[in-house]
């Protein structure tokens, strides 16, 4: 079994990864997030790992794109505790003395945008954009620039040989991302209870509740909306929403899917899979 995310081995990413589908898989690390649509799109019976939200620093943009642009269906989620930690090259001096050195901090835009407090607080350390968490550890392991840090996880300081200068530096204790498995054909999940779309309405007023109205009158609860911009159609959107059906069986749901159909000009099921407890 294949498994692609995106960034390097110690990835936020990558970690999702392993606690879905444990050692034994094989796990390809790609560069970009385009590129895991794109492998998973190229080779059946893969499964790519995708964040798409965050508690502290909100929706994957990104990724809800690529969910519209390629032919990939949702068939899981995962729910990732995210720590950050400060780490950089071990040299046995004082950890107080070590922090006064740091003059960048390399990692993710999202995880600085978690850090966002503890950067401000330490005004002398300038945040520096990586395309990942564990590409900032892997570049100031191979640097040894006493003067650069990374932010990324504990595993990242293991494999990169690094020191852990602060233990948790995110905002919120509670910071969490979310990551959906994506697959190229829709599978059929025993006891599914969640459903995204991604649908686009006729823009006049009054065509969003209508379509909304549906999942209301159904007592099914939606978890998430998210709207993004159509390309060359000006103030035109695309509505990308989540919701949860426990107690209803899935023949139902597919019937109400089927009637919020018919209130859209353009409506792609991206799966039914099981809601995430953690």
């Amino acid at each position: 079994m294949t498994i692609f995310y995106q960034g390097v081995p110690g990835s936020f990413s990558h970690l999702a990864a392993k606690k879905k589908f444990g050692i034994a898989a094989s796990y390809t690390n790609m560069k970009t997030f385009r590129d895991v649509f794109m492998m998973v799109k190229k080779n059946p019976g893969t499964y790519g790992i995708i964040p798409i939200e965050n508690t502290i620093a909100g929706s994957v943009y990104e990724n809800y794109d690529h969910l519209y642009t390629y032919p990939v269906h949702v068939i899981d989620e995962i729910f990732l505790p995210v720590e950050h930690h400060l780490l950089a090259v071990p040299t046995g001096e004082e950890i107080a003395k070590r922090l006064k050195q740091i003059t960048k901090v390399y990692s993710h835009i999202k995880a600085i945008e978690q850090c966002a407090n503890y950067l401000e607080k330490h005004t002398w350390m300038e945040p520096c954009v990586a395309e990942n968490t564990a590409v900032a550890a892997k570049h100031i392991s191979e640097t040894k620039d006493v003067h650069f840090a990374a932010i990324a996880s504990k595993e990242a300081a293991t494999l990169y040989n690094l020191q852990i200068l602060d233990n948790n530096i995110e905002d919120d204790s509670s910071n969490c991302t979310r990551f959906l498995v994506i697959n190229s054909k829709p599978q059929v999940i025993q006891d599914a209870n969640k459903c995204s779309l991604i649908f686009q309405i006729a823009h006049q007023p009054g065509s969003l509740v209508e379509a909304l109205k549906i999942v209301a009158e159904n007592n099914i609860n939606l978890t998430k909306i998210e709207s993004r911009p159509i390309k060359n159609k000006p103030f035109e959107y695309l509505f990308y929403v989540d919701f949860e059906f426990s107690g209803h069986d899935l023949q139902s749901v597919e019937h109400i899917v089927r009637k919020i159909q018919k209130h859209t000009t353009y409506c792609k099921n991206l799966g039914f899979y099981q809601f995430s407890h953690s």
